[in-house]
């Protein structure tokens, strides 16, 4: 049994690859968007797009002893579910990504200090050519 089971039955088959995604609304429609990191050259699509209709419900509304309905949008129940994947998802990614903040630092330094050697001898053989 697949993990992310709602991801798989939209056709999101490789999740480990997705980078990012954005939810917006329009009109009626709900349309989430994921976006998937591709090496260069790649043939494969980068983006894929899902809309999902939202349904409506009318529920009494109680303003000044009225009978009057009132409609609400519902959100699309496989929509709600890929969500709570992806998220989980991003929780997931974000709990392997942690850095211990010191070998951090000290990893910054090491590159600073490589850097800076490399533009030190660089400046130094342009003086030594200036002769």
């Amino acid at each position: 049994m697949s993990e992310y089971p709602t991801l798989n039955k939209m056709g999101v088959n490789s999740v480990e690859t997705i980078d990012k995604y954005t939810l917006r609304h329009q009109g009626d429609t709900d349309v989430l968007k994921i976006y998937y990191k591709r090496p260069k050259g790649s043939l494969l699509s980068r983006t894929k797009k899902f809309s999902f209709v939202r349904g409506r419900s009318a529920i009494p509304l109680e303003a000044r002893n009225s009978k009057a309905f009132d409609n609400i949008d519902n959100f699309s129940p496989q929509l709600v579910l890929a969500l709570k994947e992806l998220k989980r998802l991003d929780a997931k990614r974000k709990e392997s990504d942690f850095i211990d903040p010191k070998q951090k630092f000290l990893s910054d330094l090491d590159h600073l200090e490589k850097v800076m050697t490399a533009k030190m001898d660089e400046m130094r053989r342009q003086i030594n050519e200036l002769k």
